[in-house]
């Protein structure tokens, strides 16, 4: 189990250039990336991406790559030969016809924006790839290490907090099977005092109290709720990801202890509910940061 939220660095030095790799993850519906590199490193971002995505399934990811390199760089500035000619041909050509007079000057190229062109190194994967791609193997590493430690961590405290749940619900069952014989005798003995100077049909009395009774029933919707705990263990021990279902079970045991809590005719199962949904909250909380 891996938590969302986590952090790597790495460093790499070599003769000719040196790159630094920054990943941080936090909690998020998908995976999401958010990259910030050299302008230069810009046709790497598949790759970098790619790569921490075998890694990483959910999350919003933020990466951070620094460059520097020892000798010219990955760009050269060039001379737009053709374009200055041009310029230059043109200038005497409006002086000449014109009668204008005044040297052609530095100052006339400058102010043509194109005059000079980035030339890209080429084979740029070929000289950077294999470098930046052991930094990011090593980030990538020591962000997961973080994960997985997180996850333990969440792990052990909700599985916790499912045995809690347990122990409440077996506790709600022992009490609405004494609430339901007392319910029923309750209602018995109040319907013969309201119709004690009639006569009734003893038979049809019976089986109009176990109806009443019966709809207050919660046997259901606690059966329901032990499968979700169970359901919950299981996916705990799944390797890969499992939040998203995780946090359908929690809706899942809310909506019973929600149930439980409407049909009870008993304060002390009521505050008993009270108290699942706030375990179920909590745990809530905990699935919100796993992938």
């Amino acid at each position: 189990m891996l938590s969302m939220t986590g952090y790597g660095k790495a460093d790499y030095k070599g003769k000719k250039h040196s790159l630094g790799v920054e990943i941080s993850s936090v909690n998020n519906r998908y995976l999401e990336f958010n990259i910030r590199l050299p302008r230069e490193l810009n046709v790497l971002e598949p790759r970098i991406k790619e790569m921490i995505g075998s890694g990483i399934s959910r999350g919003k990811v933020n990466v951070s790559i620094n460059y520097e390199d020892y000798g010219v760089g990955l760009d050269t500035l060039v001379l737009n030969e053709g374009l200055a000619d041009s310029i230059y041909g043109q200038i005497r050509k409006l002086r000449k016809k014109y009668g204008l007079t005044g040297e052609v000057d530095l100052g006339h190229f400058l102010s043509f924006p194109d005059i000079f062109v980035i030339a890209k190194t080429p084979d740029l994967e070929k000289k950077i790839w294999p470098s930046l791609e052991k930094a990011l193997a090593a980030a990538l590493r020591e962000i997961l290490a973080m994960r997985r430690r997180e996850g333990a961590h969440l792990k052990k405290d909700m599985a916790g907090r499912i045995r809690l749940l347990l122990a409440s619900i077996k506790t709600i069952e022992k009490l609405a099977g004494e609430n339901r014989r007392a319910h029923k005798e309750k209602l018995s003995r109040r319907i013969t005092e309201m119709v004690e100077n009639s006569a009734i049909d003893e038979s049809r009395l019976e089986e109009e109290t176990a109806y009443i009774v019966d709809r207050a029933d919660i046997t259901e919707e606690c059966v329901r709720f032990r499968s979700h705990l169970e359901q919950f263990r299981e996916a705990l021990k799944t390797a890969g990801p499992v939040g998203k279902k995780l946090n359908f079970i929690l809706q899942e045991l809310n909506r019973e202890a929600n149930t439980i809590g409407s049909k009870a005719a008993s304060a002390d199962i009521t505050a008993r509910v009270v108290e699942l949904k706030e375990e179920i909250e909590k745990i809530r909380e905990q699935v919100q940061n796993i992938e």
